[in-house]
């Protein structure tokens, strides 16, 4: 599917910190496939390892960004 430039920083930096292995077999994947942009977002807040702080933040701030229109 055709991502936004902020979807696609968002995923990678949540790539980055989970592996692709992960993000491979993820709902978060299956709901961008389906362009269903929402229900993705909310599937970033899932991957905070039972709530660690740092964790929630940086999810927090990828689904944020993952959300954010980009303005040109």
């Amino acid at each position: 599917v055709s991502l936004n430039q902020n979807q696609f920083d968002a995923l990678t930096d949540f790539v980055y910190n989970c592996g692709i292995g992960n993000l491979a077999k993820s709902t978060l994947l299956k709901y961008v496939n389906a362009e269903q942009w929402t229900q993705a977002a909310e599937e970033f807040d899932k991957w905070t390892s039972g709530g660690v702080p740092g964790l929630v933040r940086r999810r927090a701030a990828e689904k944020t960004l993952f959300l954010k229109p980009v303005v040109a």
